[in-house]
């Protein structure tokens, strides 16, 4: 994974949740990641999506929670 599409990934990891909006780019790590995680998911979340797990494909992972929770977001406000 190349150093911009991390940068990406951190970047929608921002506009997801807010707890990060004020992070700097530079500052947001998969520990730093993780630990937000087991603080702040429901350990079903976090299991699932692997976030605890290290390993190479750890930006990816967060990816894909980011999207989960943007989907779950738009089912709960559809009226």
């Amino acid at each position: 994974m190349t150093h911009t599409e991390r940068n990406q990934i951190k970047q929608l990891l921002k506009d997801t949740f807010w707890q990060f909006s004020s992070e700097q780019l530079e500052t947001i790590t998969p520990k730093l990641v993780r630990y937000w995680a087991s603080r702040n998911l429901h350990p079903d979340i976090v299991e699932a999506t692997a976030i605890n797990l290290p390993g190479r494909d750890f930006w990816v992972r967060v990816e894909k929670l980011c999207y989960l929770m943007k989907h779950l977001h738009y089912w709960l406000t559809l009226d």
